[in-house]
């Protein structure tokens, strides 16, 4: 049998129907620091405020991003912030601060209000950063001021104080599809930098959970935490670290699109050597060494049984 000149995403994890609905990619969104993605936000604050259950989406609305562009920085786009909110509600919620009465703090930083509906939290104004506007750690004080006075303190910022700001974590690009069980799936990556400031890139996978079933201890698919119905279940990517996961075919098809070659054959070759084997008896090596960008990686080789 003659073999294959050409590997595809198909030939080594094929997922059958899969429908990528939106792919977006953000120019000029920041590297982000690893480590604020392991380890909890310190806060001064112990309000015992969480977040309501049952949050499955993330608005900003219109006047929110208008807030934003005047009072917090840099200027962005309502998809940046939108993501950006997405990531730190659905995945790393520690990184939101409740206060009373619709008032939250993001990073330590950024004040802002918000709304929960059917579901959709919805950032509903922005009132700038503490380290630019201190008066805002006090911000229940000012808004109750403003009720009662109507006089409405000055929170505009000038335009080149707000170009010199830095955006907080957020995905340099989004990727939305359906998979071959019709469940929403939310791919967000990052460009990442070690404790070194070395290149860290990783993913978040979201897989929207509409129905119980067996799903612990599937896949390493979830985390402790999400055991609800209707929620997003979690899970982080590092592609520098392929022998730490448990992947899906769905994941690994993904990240096969978006030409993570060499993590395929890395995982494939620590954690799916029997794939491995079965790609050198269908494929010629020519078509694997052109996979893998022509590079002579000892892994390449089919493992001796």
């Amino acid at each position: 049998m003659d073999k294959k000149s050409v590997v595809k995403i198909e030939d080594l994890y094929p997922v059958g129907n899969l429908q990528i609905t939106k792919a977006i990619s953000f120019l000029n969104v920041p590297n982000t620091d690893y480590s604020t993605f392991l380890k909890k936000n310190p806060s001064n604050y112990s309000l015992g405020l969480k977040l309501p259950k049952g949050i499955t989406e993330v608005e900003v609305d219109s006047h929110a991003l208008e807030r934003w562009n005047q009072r917090v920085g840099p200027i962005a786009l309502n998809e940046v912030l939108t993501n950006m909110f997405r990531v730190a509600v659905l995945i790393n919620p520690n990184r939101i601060l409740l206060m009373e009465r619709g008032l939250a703090i993001l990073d330590n930083e950024i004040v802002f209000s918000f709304e929960c509906k059917d579901c959709v939290f919805k950032v509903t104004t922005f009132f700038g950063r503490i380290s630019l506007k201190p008066l805002l750690s006090n911000v229940d004080i000012l808004r109750k001021y403003n009720l009662r006075y109507q006089e409405e303190v000055d929170l505009v910022i000038e335009s080149t104080v707000i170009n010199q700001q830095v955006l907080p974590a957020a995905p340099s690009s989004v990727i939305e599809f359906i998979d071959d069980k019709n469940r929403p799936n939310l791919l967000f990556y990052f460009h990442g930098l070690d404790n070194h400031g070395g290149k860290h890139n990783f993913y978040y996978h979201l897989i929207r959970n509409t129905e119980i079933v067996d799903i612990k201890g599937k896949n390493d698919l979830i985390n402790e935490q999400t055991e609800d119905l209707d929620k997003w279940l979690v899970k982080q990517i590092d592609i520098s670290y392929p022998n730490r996961f448990n992947l899906t075919e769905t994941q690994l098809h993904v990240l096969g699109l978006l030409g993570n070659n060499k993590f395929l054959l890395n995982y494939m070759s620590q954690s799916d050597p029997e794939r491995l084997n079965n790609l050198h008896d269908t494929h010629s090596r020519t078509a694997i060494r052109r996979f893998a960008g022509n590079k002579g990686w000892n892994f390449l080789q089919k493992n001796k049984k």
